[in-house]
């Protein structure tokens, strides 16, 4: 095999205000004396310099009116005679839609549990100003409050869309937890996960996070388990970083659902204090719940400084390190490709270590292609070693296909890459 000095072969080297201040001024009577009108110039005086001096600001006033006039529609719309359909067109028709949607709230709070299919119905063959999905799911959620059952009837005759009921769902479990997993259990008797469970789970989880663990726990391995780990591990964030780090401990007997929250607790929380995250995933005494984050936090740690995190992978379990090196070599090869050769190298019996090869392959084939390329041989899974060939070879001729020809003929590769790039 021919290569050029310069270059670092995989066999020569193997040793990332407005102040609040709606001050509700009311208009005094003139006093009767000096002493009093005096007083009065003096607490209006101090009620303008708390407020921002309001009374010589012209938007202040404007501000008082709208609010105002928003206090009465409220009221307006909850003593509203006029039929449902009106009232549903006009909110339909508010171009704002903070304000359309605050209308919405407002005439929701005065439906009865019989009125809400009439309404849903309505407001869905309206015309819109912009995307009334987010309008719809919330009428869904008030009916949830009212009439789960309801609700998930008119759904299942409209077409049974999962995200809508799953949002009746997550509500109904949020109120009467044992009531929403009952319907789950009831309304699915087909195999793999239950569809419902992952929005019961997460209307639980933010009540009850053990509780809601236990449901997933009895789920088994799937996107719906997935997405149940989610809505727990927001949950969790919700109570704060020591609530977060501390619960996948209590998480025994499933490995991957406890990697699965170690995961996505840590890719919350890595970017605002990656040491501890690092110190945290570290001491973990699995290596296949360390694997899933330590990609992630390997890359947060060589942003902040690469030789810190190059070192903190080797602490990690054998199972965790290569996909943890895999998070290292994009920031450390981007100023030392030939020093990221050597620490690749030195990982030579990771478990994984095909991978390894692979992202540093990545890291480099634009900036030195053939560094890139005589590193391929280091896979030695044939099928993964062949695939990788064609990609970057391929990316490569792009750019300079006499080149690639010229180093094909010149090393060792599987003979359907030669043909493929010696024409």
């Amino acid at each position: 095999m021919k290569r050029k000095q310069l270059i670092v072969t995989h066999a020569s080297v193997f040793a990332v205000g407005i102040a609040a201040a709606m001050v509700v001024n009311s208009l005094r009577e003139p006093a009767a004396g000096a002493a009093d009108a005096s007083g009065n110039s003096r607490s209006a005086s101090s009620r303008a310099s708390s407020t921002g001096n309001s009374f010589s600001d012209p938007s202040a006033a404007t501000t008082r009116g709208s609010r105002a006039s928003r206090s009465d529609a409220r009221q307006i719309s909850k003593r509203d005679a006029r039929p449902l359909s009106d009232r549903t067109a006009d909110i339909a028709r508010i171009g704002d839609p903070l304000d359309r949607q605050r209308a919405l709230l407002d005439l929701l709070a005065t439906l009865g549990p019989d009125e809400f299919a009439n309404f849903a119905e309505q407001y869905r063959n309206l015309d819109h100003y912009g995307d009334p999905r987010g309008e719809y799911d919330l009428i869904l959620r008030s009916w949830a409050k009212a009439d789960p059952l309801g609700a998930l009837d008119y759904i299942a005759e409209n077409g049974g869309n999962r995200q809508a009921s799953g949002s009746v769902l997550a509500t109904w479990a949020g109120n009467d937890p044992a009531a929403a997993e009952r319907w789950a259990l009831d309304h699915f008797d087909g195999d793999g996960p239950n569809p419902y469970m992952a929005s019961v789970i997460r209307g639980v989880a933010a009540q009850d996070i053990s509780k809601a663990a236990e449901l997933a726990l009895s789920m088994p391995r799937s996107r719906e388990r997935g997405e149940a780990a989610n809505a727990i591990a927001e949950a969790l964030l919700m109570q704060g970083a020591d609530a977060a780090l501390a619960f996948p401990a209590t998480i025994t007997g499933d490995d991957s659902l406890r990697a699965g929250l170690v995961q996505m607790i840590s890719d919350r929380l890595v970017s605002k204090d990656p040491d501890r995250i690092a110190t945290w995933l570290a001491a973990m005494d699995n290596g296949d719940v360390q694997n899933r984050a330590s990609r992630r936090v390997a890359n947060a740690l060589a942003r902040e400084d690469v030789t810190k995190a190059s070192a903190w992978v080797s602490t990690l379990k054998p199972e965790a390190r290569a996909e943890a090196a895999r998070g290292v070599i994009p920031v450390m090869s981007a100023s030392d490709i030939a020093g990221t050769a050597r620490w690749v190298s030195g990982l030579v019996g990771t478990p994984g270590y095909n991978n390894v090869v692979e992202e540093f392959v990545w890291s480099c084939d634009e900036r030195a292609p053939e560094q890139s390329a005589a590193w391929i041989q280091g896979i030695t899974d044939p099928n993964q070693q062949r695939r990788l060939y064609h990609r970057m070879l391929a990316g490569w001729a792009q750019k300079d296909a006499a080149a690639v020809r010229e180093w094909v003929a010149t090393n060792e590769v599987p003979e359907d890459v030669r043909r493929r790039f010696s024409r």
